[in-house]
């Protein structure tokens, strides 16, 4: 892994990652309004020792308790599924701050979900306790602000954001332990991958709940210099803040590889990475 200024050939393949990959690993949650289905959060599709998953935070998932209340995926442009399975989810009265839900969906759910998007599998999901002031870290969610109607169709869109992780302070601050809790910034303005333009940072971030927090490596070939990236799934996005710090807060992933092995009984093997 090497530490590099942003390019257009690094720009390109980030681009490249998230529309064959990491955007298809990751689904928007509906709810019913009276005007129509409308954004509810974000998850990541996983498949873990054949068991398929949606990862998401517990304040999305908490909605599905209630017996009268459905939240919904679309799965083709006007088609949508209904979301069914069994839901684990953190007390955040009682898990201080930790805000995770898996749902473990019911087989009528693999085939839809299987043709719009992909299962994320172990392989690419790691736990990861650097602190990088490079920006080696993507969200990619659906903020609910990111909707327009075409001939009255409800449409949506997803947002990346690419960052660095933030120094001690903001933990310090608010209060976050290091071992569960992964800060990144969201602060100043950004670069438009589209365009390349500079533009100020979009602070709207609901909806993005539940969303992946994940690291890009950057790599260079040392003999052609031509890059090529790898990616893992790191954590969960979970709430933002904005008073002193201005930052975008994860639960880290190692708290879902150990709620699998304490309530599904999995079994992991933790391969140390050179």
């Amino acid at each position: 892994m090497i530490k590099t200024e942003s390019n257009k050939e690094t720009d390109e393949l980030v681009k490249e990652l998230i529309d064959k990959d990491l955007l298809r690993f990751t689904m928007q949650f509906f709810y019913k309004t009276d005007e129509g289905l409308r954004p509810f959060g974000t998850g990541v599709l996983a498949l873990i020792y054949n068991t398929h998953f949606i990862l998401t935070a517990s304040h999305i998932a908490d909605y599905l308790i209630e017996e009268q209340n459905q939240l919904f995926i679309r799965v083709d442009k006007e088609k949508y599924i209904n979301v069914i399975g069994d839901i684990k989810y953190t007390d955040i009265d009682k898990s201080k701050g930790v805000d995770l839900a898996y749902i473990k969906i019911a087989t009528e759910m693999v085939e839809p979900l299987s043709k719009p998007f992909k299962f994320l599998t172990l392989d690419k999901i790691s736990k990861h306790n650097q602190m990088l002031d490079a920006a080696n870290y993507c969200i990619l969610g659906f903020p609910e602000n990111n909707i327009k109607f075409n001939n009255r169709k409800l449409d949506t869109g997803a947002s990346f954001y690419l960052t660095n992780a933030t120094n001690e302070k903001p933990y310090t601050f608010y209060g976050y332990n290091k071992s569960d809790f992964f800060l990144v910034e969201m602060k100043g303005k950004g670069t438009d991958i589209e365009t390349g333009d500079k533009k100020k940072v979009n602070t709207h971030f609901y909806g993005i709940s539940g969303c992946g927090l994940w690291f890009i490596e950057f790599n260079q070939d040392p003999q052609t210099k031509e890059y090529w990236l790898n990616y893992r799934l790191i954590g969960i996005m979970t709430e933002f803040k904005k008073g002193k710090y201005f930052c975008l807060v994860a639960n880290k992933i190692h708290l879902f590889i150990e709620a699998f092995k304490v309530i599904e009984g999995f079994k992991f093997n933790e391969i140390k990475k050179s």
